[in-house]
């Protein structure tokens, strides 16, 4: 409606936060170090633009995140504060997701208006602002999956059990009337690892490994043939082809962010494309830096004796986050808000638990960054030798 709600409040909990006498610790971490060079590189690709009045805009867009990044991390220091916030989260994201399904029986609350997939000869819900897209609402809403699973089995209560059952329930259906098949795969990655994650067999872990690589394959196969006679297959194909000209034109500092469809008629549809042909190596590096250093600071977890006090958490973040990995490679998420929360919350209870210490070196942390960054880029050049 034109009301500035977050910048508003953020100006207000930022008043707080800085006057509050509690440590800040602004780069305890790794984690904490990689997303604010990666916000702040996100500034710094604008300049590129010389665009004053976009440079300032983007600027205020990243402090925006980047506050509520520092609020999480800061904020929740305790596991109590830390259940209030994952929990409400949830439950924020169950409110987009029971509006969505209000909206196929009639109800549309948001306004926004079912879409027409010509492609499916389907209607797709979505919601309003961030979830506009029923890919973007299906994503979001697969963070409710893997907790709402958790807490259905540990649950303190038989209440609990119960309320979790109708998160899990609505999440899942909600997911199903967006029709987006990305969002469907999403779903399908983050139960398989949650399933790997939380059983404790190895024998039983194996098994489910192998069907959910086999199924994987099975339908990147089925989906890939015939793909040079698919025009939105081959769009997808031409845009990471113009997506590694930008890096090629602009290998530092990239074209800036959001400046992708100033440079190409559609989007990348693919977060590491994107990220890479807006902000440059500097920017893919730090992105994938991120991902390392939640990967670490969740593994600590499995090492320790408080996974099993922790395991509907930890499992649930890790298994959310292979679906966000799973999404980032068919849509364009660099920049997502709630992988962003998901993040921070990462960060809070890695700090609640291990006090931010870090269970691994700066510098090994670099050095798998770096050479998944070399991956990522060999893989996206290979990809378009075979098929550009």
């Amino acid at each position: 409606m034109g009301n500035r709600v977050v910048f508003y409040s953020l100006g207000l909990i930022f008043l707080f936060w800085i006057f509050n006498g509690a440590k800040k610790d602004l780069f305890k971490t790794s984690l904490d170090k990689f997303v604010i060079f990666f916000l702040t590189w996100c500034v710094i690709s604008s300049i590129s633009t010389h665009w004053l009045e976009y440079i300032y805009t983007t600027f205020i867009d990243e402090i925006k995140i980047l506050l509520i990044y520092l609020f999480i991390t800061t904020f929740i220091d305790s596991i109590y504060r830390f259940k209030i916030a994952l929990w409400f989260t949830v439950g924020c994201i169950f409110l987009v997701a029971a509006m969505g399904i209000l909206q196929s029986y009639g109800v549309d609350i948001t306004g926004a208006g079912m879409l027409w997939a010509s492609d499916k000869q389907a209607w797709q819900i979505r919601g309003a602002g961030n979830y506009n897209n029923p890919n973007d609402l299906a994503y979001s809403v697969v963070l409710i999956v893997p907790f709402a699973l958790g807490a259905v089995i540990k649950g303190p209560s038989l209440i609990s059990r119960f309320l979790s059952s109708g998160l899990l329930v609505t999440a899942l259906y909600s997911i199903y009337l967006t029709r987006s098949r990305g969002g469907l795969l999403a779903l399908a990655t983050c139960l398989t690892l949650w399933l790997i994650m939380w059983i404790k067999s190895p024998g039983l872990k194996r098994i489910i490994a192998t069907i959910g690589t086999i199924g994987l394959v099975t339908v990147f196969v089925l989906k890939s043939q015939g793909y040079r006679i698919d025009a939105s297959a081959m769009g997808r194909v031409e845009a990471w082809a113009a997506g590694m000209d930008m890096l090629r034109a602009h290998p530092l500092f990239g074209v800036g962010k959001g400046q992708f469809l100033e440079y190409y008629e559609r989007d990348s549809h693919n977060s590491f494309v994107k990220v890479g042909a807006e902000t440059g190596i500097v920017g893919l590096y730090t992105l994938l830096g991120i991902l390392v250093s939640l990967y670490f600071s969740l593994k600590r977890f499995f090492l320790t004796d408080l996974f099993d006090e922790r395991k509907v958490y930890v499992v649930g973040f890790a298994g959310y986050f292979c679906s966000y990995i799973t999404a980032s490679i068919f849509s364009s998420r660099p920049y997502d808000v709630i992988f962003l929360i998901a993040t921070a919350m990462t960060g809070a209870l890695s700090r609640i638990d291990f006090n931010g210490s870090e269970s691994t070196h700066n510098i090994k942390n670099h050095k798998y960054t770096f050479f998944l960054m070399l991956g990522v880029l060999i893989l996206w050049k290979l990809f378009l030798v075979n098929t550009w």
